[in-house]
């Protein structure tokens, strides 16, 4: 087969600069206050590869990646991670690139191990996970999801949280995005 070859400025297009990524979060920033988004997500999540032919919020400066595939970096000062949260369809593997992180599973978050520096955990679909830098500086975080991009439910207990903090309308902001928080109840 024969191979391409492209110039420097075509492979800009693949290259992701970490400090010029927005957090996820800033895309949002008009409509959800910057803490009610941490509450769901780690302090800054930047997303590196992901699909860019659906409708995602990861918009532009990503690199292009196919179907059901995104990596993303969370950066998490000390005590910091997202809410306790299902994916569905989608394996969310986590790797420790600088800290030590707890990572959280089960209905309840009751059961947990730590990861150290190039540890790496793999959580199923269906699965109720979270993480938390528990180093005492910034810790970072690879993620990367195989499966749909937007099938993350939240425990009840984060719209709850959500909803008494920040009211009815950043909850609608929130359900917008295509968010719910009925992560581990009966259909």
């Amino acid at each position: 087969m024969r191979t391409k070859t492209p110039s420097p400025e075509e492979m800009e297009r693949y290259i992701a600069r970490f400090d010029e990524l927005p957090a996820n979060k800033d895309r949002t920033a008009g409509k959800i206050p910057t803490e009610a988004r941490e509450m769901m997500t780690a302090r800054a999540t930047r997303t590196v590869i992901a699909s860019t032919s659906v409708d995602t919020p990861w918009g532009n400066g990503v690199i292009p990646g196919p179907e059901g595939f995104a990596v993303v970096i969370a950066e998490c000062e000390a005590g910091n991670g997202p809410g306790l949260h299902s994916h569905a369809h989608t394996t969310e593997t986590f790797t420790c690139l600088q800290g030590r992180f707890r990572i959280e599973w089960g209905d309840q978050g009751e059961h947990s191990t730590e990861l150290g520096l190039f540890d790496t955990i793999a959580v199923p679909p269906g699965v109720m996970r979270r993480f938390e830098n528990i180093s005492d500086d910034t810790g970072y975080l690879h993620v990367t999801l195989q499966g749909p991009l937007r099938d993350v439910e939240y425990a009840p207990s984060v719209g709850t949280e959500l909803r008494e903090k920040f009211g009815d309308e950043v909850m609608t902001e929130i359900e917008k995005l295509g968010y719910s928080f009925n992560a581990g109840l009966e259909d």
